[in-house]
């Protein structure tokens, strides 16, 4: 996740979005997007020496684009995609053992890279994460998993929900057993999270996809802890995929598909656009493919079609190179972590479509008949 100013002039923005201008010149498809991407950061990888598998300067945000491309050997099967994503894996691996942490994007690439691997359930990455999560519990810097926690405290309430997300899910696809308290840390910074946030749309959308992902979205409060913001009064776990498709930008507004970035649907005081950022339409897109697919009755009717148009802004959200910008207008800094969770949410499209085709399969295979 990357701090961003949001201060671009929302008119110049809106009249590229209106005018359907693209810097490709046309809209790309799904499977034009990711050649792009992947080819291009497979490209810029260092390939050689003591930083092989290294992004430079993007060191902090490892994970992202390890994960992108992790996704993208899972979609096209290039082996070239899946050698770059173990390079950058084996990049993690090393500076994490050195400074004895792992970010939570960080330990969500090691997911994806073990997902992948000739055997899922025995490889590096899986051990890596075993190790991780059971070193808390090993009493060498802390006593216990909580007091690991406590260290996101201090940390800006929006920020620390993006990493505890992927942590989550990290630590529950390894089946940790204190999978349940990394979860429940989550919900308690979730709920720290307001307007004051910088990122307060993404925080919910990753926070949705983590616990959609990891459990039940029951009734459970988000307001259960002490510091929780006004927000979240009465809101439950159930309610989160509606209250995160009303922060999504609907037909005749600016942006359409994409997401706001705040939960006033204002500017935040920046003068800069009120949506279309691309992290947020990540997150959120994200957000609600994995509400979806638990395919419960307070998920909505709607999620669908409102994914299929968070899918058609982020499409334009990428130039002829390959490059992601801040913004999906093309405006802003162009990062090598946008451009994997570009290919992360563009994945998690195709195989929430494939899902939802061997559903509709199944459910239009006829009952044999009796006799």
């Amino acid at each position: 996740m990357l701090a961003t100013q949001r201060t671009f002039g929302l008119l110049f923005l809106l009249a590229l979005v209106l005018l359907g201008q693209s810097t490709v010149g046309r809209a790309l498809t799904r499977e034009e997007a990711v050649d792009l991407i992947a080819t291009r950061l497979d490209e810029s990888q260092t390939k050689d020496g003591p930083h092989r598998g290294l992004w430079s300067p993007e060191v902090v945000f490892m994970g992202a684009i390890t994960t992108g491309m992790a996704s993208a050997f899972e979609w096209t099967e290039q082996e070239a995609y899946k050698t770059s994503a173990d390079f950058a894996g084996y990049y993690i691996l090393r500076t994490s053992v050195a400074q004895g942490n792992l970010f939570g994007d960080e330990a969500y690439a090691f997911v994806r890279l073990s997902e992948i691997s000739e055997d899922p359930n025995a490889n590096v990455w899986r051990t890596a994460l075993d190790d991780f999560y059971l070193s808390p519990r090993k009493g060498h810097n802390e006593d216990n998993t909580w007091e690991y926690l406590e260290a996101f405290d201090s940390v800006e309430a929006s920020t620390a929900t993006f990493y505890l997300a992927h942590h989550v899910v990290a630590a529950y696809y390894i089946e940790d057993q204190d999978a349940k308290i990394w979860r429940e840390a989550l919900i308690r910074h979730l709920s720290r999270v307001d307007d004051g946030a910088p990122f307060p749309v993404m925080a919910l959308g990753v926070a949705t996809w983590a616990l959609a992902t990891t459990g039940s979205l029951d009734e459970t409060p988000v307001a259960l802890f002490h510091g929780a913001a006004a927000y979240w009064d009465g809101v439950t776990l159930a309610d989160l995929p509606g209250l995160l498709a009303t922060h999504q930008v609907l037909e005749g507004e600016g942006f359409v598909g994409s997401f706001y970035w705040r939960f006033d649907h204002g500017a935040g005081g920046t003068g800069g656009a009120v949506a279309g950022y691309t992290e947020d339409t990540i997150f959120g897109t994200l957000g609600l493919i994995a509400a979806d697919s638990l395919k419960t009755d307070e998920s909505g009717d709607d999620l669908e079609e409102r994914i299929a148009a968070a899918e058609t802004m982020l499409l334009v959200g990428i130039d002829a190179g390959g490059g992601v910008y801040e913004h999906l207008s093309g405006q802003g800094n162009t990062y090598n972590a946008f451009a994997g969770e570009m290919l992360h949410a563009l994945w998690s499209i195709e195989a929430y479509e494939r899902q939802q085709e061997a559903a509709d399969g199944e459910s239009e295979t006829p009952l044999a008949e009796d006799g």
